[in-house]
């Protein structure tokens, strides 16, 4: 409710409204661009030019999910600026990668053996993903998307979100399944153990 409040504010001229979604939404849309081009820089240039559109923009429509329109338009303008600076040839030449530091697990997990080797068996098998696997789970366990804001943000239907996330958690499990770790292929911790990796995703 308070997105949609600050978004009708900001489509009705206050701008401290949208100093206030930049602010709340700014570390995501560049942890999710960072994902999608390695680049600091280049992805906080986008950012800067989605506010500065918005800012600037007589035309912004209400929008139900504002989070979901935010990262389709970074991902989007990110796409438009590689391809501009010839760094794309295709949308389908972008990917989604979820970079973890091995160290960085052992410095965090060293002491659990057991946790330490399934998240590293877990970042292996996201690996082995499709892209578009990877994005769905990351928007529906990492940033606890709906499925429809999720195929807002991809230009998919929902039920081929529903579909693809399925998909995905049966291949993790199938790449992960061994007799010492089904309590790790249970939904909850393999939410869990997907947000821990996220938290040491570079």
């Amino acid at each position: 409710m308070e997105d949609l409040k600050n978004w009708a504010g900001f489509i009705n001229g206050d701008k401290q409204s949208l100093e206030i979604i930049y602010t709340k939404y700014y570390d995501q849309l560049l942890n999710y661009g960072l994902k999608l081009f390695p680049d600091p820089e280049i992805v906080k240039d986008c950012i800067q030019d989605l506010f500065v559109k918005l800012y600037s923009s007589k035309n912004i429509k209400p929008t139900m999910h504002v989070r979901p329109y935010l990262l389709k338009s970074i991902r989007n303008i990110l796409i438009d600026k590689l391809a501009k600076q010839k760094l794309l040839v295709s949308e389908n030449d972008i990917s989604f990668h979820m970079p973890v530091d091995e160290d960085d697990l052992e410095k965090k997990f060293g002491g659990n053996d057991e946790e330490l080797l399934l998240l590293k068996k877990l970042l292996h098998s996201y690996d082995q993903l499709s892209d578009k696997q990877k994005q769905i789970l990351y928007f529906r366990y990492i940033q606890e998307l709906s499925h429809k804001e999720i195929a807002e943000i991809l230009d998919i239907n929902e039920q081929s979100s529903m579909n693809s996330s399925s998909r995905a958690l049966s291949k993790l499990r199938n790449l992960l399944l061994d007799k010492e770790n089904q309590a790790f292929l249970s939904g909850d911790d393999l939410k869990k153990n997907l947000i821990l990796l996220c938290m040491v995703s570079k």
